[in-house]
């Protein structure tokens, strides 16, 4: 993972344009393909939105099982801002974006209620915060999926100026499919010198086809420079 924050002068304008319903506004990043540079875009991003806002910027993880965006902060990706501090409870008391499957079930057969996995930690002294999920609670045999639902995102529009979900890449999770519609805007991460924009192009065409809003790209030369464009090919 890398700081691109010198790089981002016009992501960070064009996010700031999407309009505000008066409460919070969220933006997804995400590639067709592992590798692309997706959760520098996304931390990043977030870094520079926390330094924006009154309330806060949530940097949320869409890859439970990984926590990548937590490590990278904890191993000081961004040594100024410093490392994230003890965990806050991140349900918002609504029912959570995922589930683990299968449910584990009392003695009597009954479900147990979801356990509160997922947490989000300030990193020092900033507005933004960064999630966790809790993993270790997982059990053998278990899997997490995401849920469809506007619930969850409605409500952390209200406890934060900005949220920033980093998703995994298409090609190994629908996730990002998933959650899209529920975004205010979608930003596309394509490495330069490995995607065709053939596979950019089909990735605008599944995000819209799912009920996202698709606001641009952000083209990563990965040893040079990002450039945001919020125009696509035909």
């Amino acid at each position: 993972m890398r700081d691109l924050r010198s790089e981002l002068g016009d992501l960070v304008r064009g996010v700031e344009r999407i309009p505000s319903r008066g409460t919070g506004r969220s933006v997804m990043v995400i590639a067709a393909s592992a590798g692309e540079g997706t959760s520098s875009v996304a931390a990043s991003l977030a870094v520079q939105l926390s330094g924006r806002c009154a309330k806060a910027c949530w940097l949320m993880d869409l890859d439970l099982m990984g926590n990548d965006q937590y490590h990278a902060f904890n191993n000081n990706l961004f040594p100024r801002m410093g490392r994230p501090g003890r965990a806050l409870d991140a349900s918002l008391n609504v029912q959570p974006f995922y589930q683990l499957v299968p449910q584990v079930r009392a003695s009597n057969g009954q479900t147990r209620p979801p356990a509160k996995l997922l947490g989000i930690h300030r990193v020092d002294n900033t507005n933004l915060f960064v999630s966790k999920f809790r993993k270790e609670y997982v059990k053998s045999g278990q899997r997490v999926q995401v849920r469809s639902g506007a619930a969850y995102w409605d409500s952390l529009r209200n406890v934060c100026d900005w949220a920033v979900l980093d998703a995994p890449a298409l090609e190994t999770s629908s996730a990002g499919l998933a959650m899209c519609r529920y975004v205010d805007a979608v930003v596309l991460v394509m490495r330069a010198d490995k995607t065709e924009a053939e596979d950019l192009n089909g990735l605008r065409d599944e995000i819209e086809a799912h009920g996202g809003k698709c606001l641009g790209v952000v083209v990563n030369q990965i040893r040079s420079d990002a450039r945001f464009a919020d125009r696509f090919s035909g």
